[in-house]
């Protein structure tokens, strides 16, 4: 592993080192150019500023599909943020900075785990394609520092030229670039501090064993402590027999590290631009280490090493080559240990479920002799698990290039151009495994002789294997025909292009997607526009016959600005109607050739007479023959308003997606009866719409630059038609409902007596007692059965929405963003509420304070929470309304406060910029949600406050 690891970064320093070199001597020669100064500098800065926060002039470019649109160009529903907004943010993974930032994109972190920490996004209520340069990749290679600008597609317009894989939206990363411009040598260094929020409230010891009696009395059984054994665990007297653990607080620190350190160069001239970026970030985890026990690390981190190069270069006056080479290494770590009870848990996983599931009163940390406290009952010591089960790391690295030629053709007709593009990627992924095994020791004090001690497990070996969990290659090539000319007040943007991209995972048939795309633009004056897209895309994962489709779309523009009857309007620039409409797809759920039955291995069968061993197969789920891809026709509508030289903008937008032939399984017939799984089938119907808003203003008062930019979004779904199974009762159907809808029983309150347990309909299956959920008899049956389910919560469409503001002033910056949603659900229940849930020991598992609010004869009145029980109860943890929460909030997502010195002190030190910034995110939470935060509402990996501080330099 480690022979690999210093390969690696054997290639990777030999790339870096060719690259910069070349990037140095282009700069070198250029960088006495008089024609540079510090006032154009200067003034570059101050259009950054503006820039940085979406506020872009008419003839701004702005990055589509295969090229880029002028401004006023532009019909799609698309928008741009520039990649400086991005740094602000102290995170690892990029999809986290942007909160707030785009109307139409939503985002929920479920987990902050490092190095996995990365939000769920959805556009317009669907997970959108990410492309990189114009390649579809993930966001891993990257780091905010190399980001030029990230632009959100989203209309049929936008992405019907990608035909079948655009049907969902796209995120289009652009990498920075070299300019002409003297060299530029930037430096950041930043450190931070991370804090867990919504820590668990465990309970002691002795509040939790008097709970647990508690339970089992109403569970009809008989107490297992007695008031010795709780008055022991309250004082404290008897630690080995009678222990009260905080454990969380023994097995987690307070707060972790996060580190970035980062480099690049810039600069260019006439004939060679150079933008070289090294990278380097480290997070830590919060798990307590043992250095005396280990000489290796047992926390989770995880670090990660990146470097890009991308190179611009005039070969001749009409021939551009452009090279980017990238790459980056991931490493990762966590405690070691499995439990196959825990369906197979590791690592980092096993010890947070297992928190949850253990109780303070469970066994010692550690024995008077030094070793791992235990019992029958409780076999894995949460403190062994983290730092004596051995550790896991991970290592994964990819390698990509992208190669492009462009020339000019204005010999043959002005205007005219081809340009040819060829990309490939590389990834590899390994897992380690040098977990061991440990044994746990139930210590019973003899006062008259030696103590009798129960050992359980056993102290294993340290395991060296290793899963080779990912391997893939993708080949991405493109040739492109474009033709751009204005006669007179005619202006035409033509181009034609075809494109394959082509990936491989592991000894798999290629995945081939190739396509033939064209798009016309016109416009008259700047005042009227028509665009027209279309694709010709084919997959091979399809049938022979059904593998190729065509996906057309058509936009018109008119800007009424600039009409005779509005000229006399000095103060608006833009006031442009749009609308769009075509067909786009989605081909992500095409599977591995499904349309051909698949058989695989299964036991072996005997026959004869004697019994002979037989090799046989099975039959897999069943072959569609017909299937295809996700289709989706996209009607939008929109308003651009600019007016005080473009300072004040807003646009408002309306769309209506519906999508047809979505993969379902069907519900109206059971494979049981078939005896085999039904094929996925192009069944399904949904329909998303909604308004999305966007205003900002970008201001100067004297001497301070200010701007504000907000965002709302309104979305709605549909389910059209999903196959579901006849219902008795309306309330039970799905059909026609948003996309999601939780469903389940209409809680009624806590039965206080059995009064009123006698005058209400009877639960199946289950007797009722007091202090257990009442729940409302729909169909009024006189019974509480899957009958009485409908849906729970809030129907109305979501809202979200996001802020973004600042100044700054003489040398002094600030920002903040905020981000919010309304009319969302979610159901609040689980391990992390329940009380005493665990596996494999009997019930014992933890519990938390809002247990103390539970139902009993004497708070009958007051009780939030239902009586308590060991286990489950399937009356009480039922999915119902009793658990599912207002999930809305309101969050001051990131600040960051900046100060850069003055000229005049560092000048002398040969420094163009010397800024120094604090920031954080995560600050502040509003929300009416109670114990939990509304990301992480499963009780997985905690989110993070992060407070950081760091340094840039300029040279």
């Amino acid at each position: 592993m480690r022979e690999k690891l210093r390969h690696s970064f054997r290639n990777l320093g030999l790339g870096l080192l060719c690259f910069t070199v070349a990037a140095q001597q282009v700069a070198h020669a250029q960088s006495q150019d008089s024609t540079f100064n510090k006032k154009a500098l200067n003034d570059s800065a101050r259009k950054a500023v503006k820039s940085s926060y979406s506020f872009q002039q008419p003839d701004s470019k702005i990055p589509v599909l295969f090229g880029t649109q002028r401004k006023e160009q532009v019909l799609q529903s698309q928008s741009l943020l520039s990649g400086n907004e991005l740094l602000s943010f102290p995170v690892a993974q990029i999809e986290a900075s942007l909160y707030g930032k785009f109307p139409g994109l939503y985002l929920v972190q479920s987990s902050a785990k490092p190095g996995e920490d990365a939000p769920s996004a959805a556009l317009r209520g669907r997970v959108p394609l990410v492309l990189v340069d114009g390649v579809p990749r993930n966001l891993n290679s990257i780091n905010p520092e190399q980001i030029a600008s990230v632009s959100v597609l989203k209309d049929a317009l936008a992405t019907s030229i990608y035909g079948m894989r655009g049907g969902n939206g796209v995120v289009l990363i652009e990498t920075k670039r070299g300019g002409i411009a003297p060299r530029r040598i930037s430096f950041t260094a930043q450190t931070a501090i991370q804090k867990q929020l919504n820590i668990p409230s465990f309970l002691n010891a002795g509040d939790y064993s008097s709970l647990f009696n508690e339970a089992l009395a109403n569970d009809g059984k008989q107490p297992v402590y007695s008031a010795d054994d709780i008055a022991k665990y309250r004082n404290g007297s008897d630690p080995v027999r009678h222990p009260d653990v905080d454990w969380y607080n023994t097995i987690m620190k307070e707060k972790a590290a996060l580190q970035r350190y980062n480099l690049n160069f810039s600069g260019g001239n006439e004939v060679a631009r150079y933008f070289v970026d090294l990278d380097y970030l480290s997070q830590d985890g919060f798990f307590v280490s043992d250095p005396n026990r280990n000489s290796y690390e047992t926390n989770n981190s995880f670090k990660r090493y990146g470097f890009r190069t991308n190179i611009d270069a005039d070969l001749t006056k009409k021939l551009l080559l452009s090279l980017n080479v990238f790459g980056r290494i991931r490493n990762g770590n966590e405690p070691g240990g499995v439990d196959g009870l825990l369906l197979g848990m590791t690592g980092t996983d096993l010890i947070y479920t297992s928190l949850f599931r253990t109780p303070n009163n469970a066994y010692p940390v550690l024995n008077p002799d030094g070793s791992f406290g235990g019992n029958q009952q409780f076999t894995n010591n949460l403190y062994g698990m983290v730092i004596g089960s051995g550790y896991r790391p991970g290592y994964n690295r990819n390698l990509g290039v992208d190669l492009s030629l462009k020339q000019d053709l204005d010999i043959l007709l002005k205007g005219l151009y081809i340009k040819g593009k060829g990309s490939f990627n590389t990834y590899y992924s390994e897992l380690i495994n040098r977990s061991k095994s440990f044994a746990v020791y139930d210590y019973m004090p003899n006062p008259t002789g030696t103590p009798i001690i129960n050992k359980y497990g056993t102290d294993g070996s340290q395991n060296n294997g290793s899963i080779l969990e990912a391997t893939n290659r993708q080949i991405y090539t493109e040739l492109f025909l474009g033709y751009d000319h204005v006669f007179g007040n005619h202006e035409w943007n033509a181009s034609l292009n075809y494109n394959k991209d082509s990936f491989t995972n592991r000894t798999d048939l290629n995945l081939d997607n190739s396509a033939l795309a064209a798009r016309l633009q016109y416009n008259y004056s700047k005042k009227y526009f028509v665009e027209l897209v279309s694709s010709y895309m084919g997959l091979n994962r399809y049938p022979t016959n059904k593998q190729w489709g065509f996906f057309p779309a058509a936009g018109l523009g008119w800007d009424i600005s600039k009409e005779d009857f509005l000229k006399s309007f000095k103060a608006l620039n833009t006031l442009k109607l749009r609308a769009t409409y075509g067909k786009s797809a989605d081909n992500s759920g095409a599977g591995n050739f499904v349309y051909r039955q698949s058989y695989g291995g299964s036991a072996a069968v005997f026959f004869g007479n004697p019994a002979t061993s037989n090799g046989s197969m099975i039959e897999g789920t069943l072959a569609n023959p017909n299937i295809t891809w996700e289709s989706v026709n996209k009607l939008n509508a929109g308003l651009d308003i600019a007016a005080l030289d473009n300072k004040l903008q807003f646009s408002a937008e309306y769309y209506r997606n519906s999508y047809s032939d979505l993969l379902q399984q069907r519900g109206t017939n059971a494979s049981g009866i078939l005896g085999n799984t039904r094929p996925n089938e192009n069944i399904g119907k949904r329909t998303y719409s909604g308004v999305e808003l966007m205003a900002g203003y970008y201001g100067k008062t004297g001497d301070m630059n200010w701007f504000v930019n907000a965002n709302a979004s309104i979305s709605k779904s549909k389910l059209d038609f999903i196959d579901e199974v006849t219902q008795p009762y309306s309330w039970m159907r799905r059909t026609g409902l948003p996309v999601g809808q939780a469903f389940g029983m209409v809680a009624d309150g806590l039965f206080k007596n059995q009064a009123e347990i006698d005058n209400s309909a009877k639960v199946d299956g289950y007797k009722a007692v007091p202090g257990d959920i009442r729940y409302k008899d729909l169909n009024g049956d006189g019974v509480i059965n899957v009958f009485d389910e409908q849906a729970i919560g809030s129907t109305k469409p979501m809202v979200f929405y996001g802020l973004t503001a600042g100044f700054n002033y003489k040398g002094f910056e600030f920002s903040m963003v905020w981000n919010g949603v309304t009319n969302r659900n979610v159901m609040v229940n689980g391990p992390g509420t329940y009380e005493f849930q665990s596996i494999g020991v009997g019930g014992y598992g933890q519990a938390f304070a809002h247990h103390l609010d539970r139902w009993t004869p004497e708070t009958a009145a007051t009780a939030s929470y239902p009586r308590l029980t060991v286990g489950t109860n399937i009356n009480n943890q039922r999915n119902s309304s009793f658990w599912l929460k207002n999930g809305s909030y309101l969050r001051l997502k990131n600040v960051e406060f900046a100060y850069s010195l003055p000229q005049s002190w560092i000048s002398h030190i040969k420094l163009d910029r010397a800024r120094i910034f604090i920031n954080g995110t995560n600050l502040l939470t509003i929300t009416p949600l109670e114990r939990v935060d509304p990301e992480v509402v499963a009780w997985d990996y905690p989110n993070q406050r992060v407070f950081n501080v760091g340094i840039n330099l300029q040279f």
